[in-house]
């Protein structure tokens, strides 16, 4: 009977298994930059750009009534209540990373990380 595997798949495999880990790593520490604003929108406008160094409390109101309560402490930022039946918002823990994400989606709510680069110019034009 054949071996399915011989030695050099073997080394095939592992060669392949530590190129896909270094890649990750080095994403990792590459593309991991914290940011330093918070935009809040909701229903498709935007209230407001708010910066992560400064400790704010933010209510969000829909209608004349408190729909969601965000907070920025400490260079972080996490929905600490909401008006919704599931708190998926609240569940989802503080960001502070570029591109993450917090959504209310029965109220509308989308908090977004953003970076500090406001020159206006893409990596393109740079």
């Amino acid at each position: 009977m054949k071996k399915w595997l011989k030695k050099r798949d073997i080394i095939l495999i592992i060669a392949l298994l530590l190129v896909g880990i270094v890649t990750l790593i080095i994403w990792h520490f590459l593309y991991n930059e914290t940011g330093n604003k918070v935009t809040v929108e909701q229903r498709g406008e935007e209230i407001g750009t708010f910066p992560l160094n400064k400790d704010t409390e933010i209510p969000i109101e829909y209608k004349g009534e408190e729909v969601n309560f965000l907070v920025i402490e400490d260079g972080y930022c996490y929905m600490k209540e909401a008006e919704c039946p599931d708190h998926l918002c609240i569940k989802q823990g503080k960001i502070d990373k570029v591109g993450q994400t917090i959504v209310c989606m029965p109220n509308r709510v989308v908090v977004t990380v953003v970076g500090g680069d406001t020159s206006g110019l893409d990596s393109v034009a740079k």
